[in-house]
């Protein structure tokens, strides 16, 4: 591989610990680096999180029984191939998730969705930096330091020091302290399993609350795991893009989906055997009723390890979503705007008032737009057979200007696609006025993402036909690599 050496270290600017010089240009074959398994780890301690506890009870809430409800988990995280699918993309043009989109929406067209990005991705990490902080808080607590506002903005400074200094040195740094993470909170994860998987009781059911019928109640449950698979969708070829440009497709998909999938479906079957024996209203209270009382105490630096590594990704990619919309700065400043703007919203939610469960009904919602969109970025990529002319990504009146920098087909397709999603949305925030044609269920993304993918197919296939043949031509003229890429999806 080009730039790497034998043990797969980095190459050029970016090394670990060291801030990493790249943002959303084009990473050159020299500076390419790493192995597909490295997104293994990346991915896997992005995944060893709190939430998904939280997503096994919830589910069980709407009144499914053991089984269905185990199906659902299953069925959910099956979307996680999706970000697998994402990731081909970032060795091929050698850039960001949503620096790569502007090949089906334009150069301007695709500002939108970049700045959609940003929003939906801050605010995540809002929210994990308040969950770790209490989490964080509340150890502290248990090991008797003093309670109180000191302990408190504490505990949120480390966090944050912790979380954003890492996404400044970037992309190799976070490779590194996934890999120790990972294997940390992995190991502490299957201690919980230990303790909780002996207590679940199989016959145990609720009555539905949310649906009328109890399929509409297993879509419910479906959506909801689906919901964090797609919420991963903007971000894969951010931590693929340094791989050399050859490398395989396969490899690719395969690490970055088992990364997401087995900790997802694991940890969620972790919460969903909790809820069935205990109340798992307050769900760190609820675990620490099934666990002996020092691995409670244990089980809270676990809870504070999983929000800082989701946040490592979330925090790295909010910034190249920024970077994307087309903000002219440093990657590690924008950063640095992160950390002002997500500081401040955890501050406000721990100092003056905890608004985390609404922000997170809102920020539920906001995975909408990301169905629709995937759809259309997934289906341009592989129409395009993951070949693009990377540096018309940044050209003005280039292969991917379109009209005025905006593919309007591409706008029609993102639209029509949000609007069918809504349609049938069954949402705290938001309610569609079509579900109760499925009994009150929620297949809103599906409808999203299906409706754009066909729209974006149809109205776009020629054009990218055509595209590839110019593509084809130039690189045969030019022999140039980074036009025309080799072996796109062997």
């Amino acid at each position: 591989m080009s730039g790497s050496g034998a043990n797969g270290t980095s190459a050029g600017s970016d090394k670990a610990f060291a801030v990493e010089q790249h943002g959303v240009d084009l990473i050159p074959d020299e500076e390419r680096h790493g192995k597909p398994f490295d997104l293994f780890w990346v991915w896997l301690g992005a995944n060893v999180i709190f939430t998904y506890v939280i997503d096994g009870a919830i589910i069980l809430g709407f009144g499914l029984s053991f089984w269905p409800a185990v199906l659902a988990i299953v069925v959910g995280n099956l979307f996680m191939i999706l970000v697998g699918l994402g990731a081909i993309a970032g060795p091929r043009a050698g850039t960001a998730t949503l620096l790569v989109s502007r090949s089906a929406f334009g150069v301007l067209g695709n500002i939108p969705a970049a700045l959609l990005s940003w929003i939906t991705v801050v605010g995540w990490e809002a929210v994990n930096l308040v969950i770790a902080t209490f989490a964080l808080y509340q150890l502290a607590v248990t090991v008797h330091l003093p309670g109180g506002t000191v302990t408190k903005a504490a505990c949120l400074i480390l966090i944050m020091v912790v979380t954003f200094v890492v996404a400044v040195w970037g992309h190799q740094t976070i490779v590194v302290m996934q890999r120790w993470f990972s294997i940390a909170l992995g190991v502490g994860t299957l201690v919980l399993a230990v303790f909780v998987f002996p207590k679940l009781h199989l016959h145990f059911a609720t009555a539905p609350l949310a649906a009328r019928t109890p399929f509409a109640s297993w879509l419910l449950a479906v959506l909801v795991i689906a919901a964090g698979a797609f919420s991963w969708v903007n971000y894969p070829a951010d931590y693929s893009r340094y791989l050399d440009r050859r490398t395989k497709a396969a490899p690719m998909v395969i690490w970055t989906t088992l990364g997401c999938l087995i900790p997802a479906v694991f940890i969620t079957l972790v919460g969903l055997a909790a809820g069935t024996a205990t109340n798992m209203t307050n769900q760190v209270a609820g675990i620490q009723r099934l666990v002996p009382t020092w691995f409670g105490t244990i089980y809270l630096a676990i809870i504070v390890g999983g929000g800082i590594t989701n946040n490592f990704l979330n925090t790295y990619s909010s910034g190249l979503s920024l970077l994307s919309v087309g903000i002219k700065m440093p990657r590690a400043w924008s950063i640095i705007f992160d950390a002002v703007v997500g500081g401040a919203m955890a501050v406000y939610a721990v100092f003056v008032y905890n608004f985390t469960n609404s922000f997170i009904e809102f920020l539920s919602l906001m995975v909408i737009w990301i169905a629709p969109w995937g759809g259309i970025y997934l289906t341009d990529m592989l129409i395009r057979k993951v070949r693009y002319n990377a540096e018309a990504l940044f050209e003005k009146n280039g292969t991917y200007w379109y009209s005025g920098g905006w593919n309007w087909r591409a706008i029609f397709s993102f639209v029509i696609g949000l609007v069918a999603a809504l349609m049938f949305a069954n949402a705290p925030l938001f309610q569609g006025p079509l579900i109760g044609l499925i009994g009150n269920g929620d297949i809103s993304i599906y409808v999203g993402f299906v409706v754009s993918a066909v729209s974006y197919y149809l109205l776009m296939r020629s054009a990218i036909g055509r595209q590839n043949r110019d593509l084809a031509a130039a690189a045969t003229v030019s022999d140039a690599p980074s036009l025309a890429t080799e072996g796109t999806l062997e």
